[in-house]
């Protein structure tokens, strides 16, 4: 867990991808209009100073998150972290199908939550 997010931290900074990390892709196009938190999204995209504050975030926090799980070093927060990430990318994608109800970012945050739940670090 720790390398996935680290590797998608570092994917996220222009110095590895050749471009900078944009987050109002997802925002405005990724979420669906049933999603419970496309409202949320969709004003969070539209303001210009939030955006540029989530563009950072994001791509820091997932490397700060893989490195402190691969470190054994602050297990209970980087996990935490790691299932808030999970869920809010999870509500962001959700369709409102219950088929479509247990998907990657969901499990993710369960093992997120059972990593920090036993301390595993």
């Amino acid at each position: 867990m720790g390398g996935m997010m680290l590797f998608a931290g570092l994917g996220k900074f222009a110095f590895v991808s050749g471009e900078p990390f944009d987050a109002s892709g997802f925002l405005v196009h990724g979420v669906d209009p049933v999603s419970p938190v496309s409202g949320l999204y969709a004003a969070m995209a539209g303001n210009a100073a939030l955006l540029e504050v989530i563009n950072v975030v994001v791509p820091v926090t997932q490397v700060l998150i893989g490195v402190a799980l691969i470190a054994g070093a602050f297990v209970r927060l980087a996990a935490l972290g790691g299932a808030i990430q999970m869920i809010a990318f999870y509500l962001g994608g959700w369709e409102g199908q219950w088929l479509a109800l247990f998907d990657s970012t969901l499990i993710y945050a369960v093992v997120f939550l059972a990593l920090g739940a036993f301390a595993a670090g």
